[in-house]
Parts: structure tokens; C-alpha cells; sequence
């Protein structure tokens, strides 16, 4: 942006303020000095990434949403649009743009003047999400069936291959999770409903935050089973027994998932007595 000199009537370019070294250097050494001032800063990663202009946006909105699912943003963690357009290298629309996004999938909450922070990972009633992707999954089987070739059948004993790889290495949940993600993405394409895959993507984010410690911390052999029976029962055309291998293949998750979340409540009640000084009642 250009602007005139009222006084000398010289015009000059904001853009060459900012090009100037000195200014630079005084205003880098000006964020250094409010980061080491006390203040709480993100727990961004230390690695640094460059974004396309084009899109970035999305980019960003992909990033911090993993960092969400996979707890580097914690929740209750406050989220700073400053601190990540510097991080990404890029201007604050596209993260501001970003996390609104996020906002609207109910994975930050913003508070106008005050912060915008994670939301709390809900375990009180997970049914909410998984019935209507089960619902969903079950649907979309049944309707693959009637689509259903042999280059998808070989495609999905692909996909199935690859979860099984990934499962070898369970101290690395993020790349279980979306081999699992994938498997079941390319059953919804063979579908061909974009609607049943548009509401499936709203649900599979909010599934992927409670499931990240299940990926991580429960043997997943027996989804690899699933997922053989699932493919066989497609390759068979047999649309009654896709569909109902597919609603005990996330039955026997939620199942799972309620486990998981009454062990770590059991935990947490155990480590907080334990703190106080009490016992816990045998």
C-alpha cells in the first residue's frame, strides 16, 4: 500500500518499511523480547513449515487439527493467531479463516476480547458420534455393493495391507488412524453419495480425538479381521452381511472406546487420592 506525504508531498510504499533491515531486526527483537517475558506461548512444534499462499488456509486448518486430535493442542490450550502466522509463515487471515473453521466443527471455542481455546474432549456420551457413522458406514456398504468391481475389491485388500503395516508400529497412533480413515474413505467413494461422505467427515473428527489413545493403546488385530471380512463380503456382493460386519465392526469400537475411557477415569480418581494423601476403597 502507497501513501503521500502530507507535508513534502512525497509518496513512499509501506511495503519498503517493512523491508528495511533495521525496522525488521528491531520488530523480531521486540516479539523475543514479549515471548521471554513470562508470558504463556502455543507449544507449537519446532520444526517449522512454509505454505503456499494458495493454500493456506487449509493447510493450517489440516495442521492444527491434528494437533488437536493427537493432544499437542490440549484441551483447554489457548490458541494465539499471532504465535501460528508466525509459525507457518504466513499473514493472520488464513489462520484466523482456519480457525473459524475449526469453530464451527466444535474443536475451538472463541470468546470475543478474551482467547480462543481447545474444547474439552467430550467422553460422557460418545454415542452421539458413533451412531450416525455407524449408521452412515452401513448405508454406504450397501449401497458399494451394487458399485463394487475388482479393481476396488483389490484396492481395498491394498488399503486393508497397509493398516495392517502401520498397526506394527502401535506407538505411532496418527498414521493407524488414517490408514483406517483411508480404508473406510474408499468404501464411501465407491458409494458415490458425496452427502453421506460430507456428514461422515464432520462425525470422523470428532471419533478420531476419543480414538487416538485406543490406536495407541488396544490391540487393533482384530479390526484387521474386520476389515478382511468387510472386503469379503463386498467381493461377494452379499449386501446383508457387508452391512452387518460393518455395524459390529463399530459397535465392537464404541464397545472398546468405553473401556478405554472408564480405565483412564479410574486412573485419574487413583492418582488424584494418591496425591491428597487418601486411599482409594477397595
Amino acid at each position: 500500500m502507497c501513501c503521500r506525504d502530507r507535508v513534502n508531498g512525497n509518496s513512499f510504499c509501506m511495503r519498503n518499511l517493512f523491508n528495511d533491515t533495521k525496522i525488521w531486526n528491531v520488530l523480531r527483537f521486540s516479539v523475543i523480547i514479549f515471548i521471554e517475558s513470562g508470558v504463556k506461548v502455543m507449544p507449537l512444534p519446532k520444526a517449522e513449515m512454509n505454505f503456499e499462499r494458495t493454500s493456506a488456509k487449509q493447510r493450517v486448518y489440516e495442521t492444527v487439527k491434528d494437533w488437536i486430535i493427537e493432544r499437542q493442542l490440549r484441551p483447554g490450550e489457548k490458541v494465539s493467531d499471532i504465535e501460528m502466522a508466525s509459525y507457518f509463515h504466513v499473514s493472520r487471515t488464513p489462520v484466523r479463516e482456519a480457525l473459524q473453521l475449526l469453530e464451527t466443527q466444535k474443536l475451538v471455542k472463541s470468546y470475543p476480547g478474551k482467547a480462543t481455546l481447545v474444547t474439552e474432549l467430550q467422553t460422557d456420551d460418545i454415542e452421539k458420534w458413533y451412531l450416525p457413522m455407524a449408521t452412515l458406514q452401513q448405508l454406504a456398504i450397501s449401497l458399494a455393493v451394487d458399485r463394487i468391481t475388482l479393481s476396488h475389491i483389490n484396492q481395498l485388500y491394498k488399503l486393508s495391507d497397509q493398516f495392517k503395516e502401520c498397526i506394527k508400529e502401535q506407538n505411532k497412533p496418527m498414521p493407524i488412524m488414517k490408514a483406517d480413515e483411508a480404508f473406510h474413505r474408499y468404501i464411501l467413494e465407491i458409494a458415490g453419495n458425496e452427502y453421506i461422505s460430507d456428514f461422515c467427515d464432520v462425525l470422523w473428527i470428532h471419533i478420531q480425538r476419543l480414538e487416538y489413545s485406543y490406536f495407541r493403546d488396544t490391540p487393533l488385530e482384530a479390526s484387521v479381521e474386520e476389515h478382511e471380512r468387510i472386503i469379503g463380503a463386498l467381493e461377494m456382493r452379499d449386501s446383508y452381511s457387508a452391512s452387518l460386519f460393518m455395524k459390529n465392526h463399530w459397535d465392537r469400537t464404541v464397545l472398546m472406546i468405553h473401556s478405554l475411557n472408564q480405565d483412564i477415569v479410574r486412573n485419574e480418581k487413583t492418582n488424584s487420592l494418591n496425591k491428597s494423601g487418601e486411599h482409594p476403597e477397595l
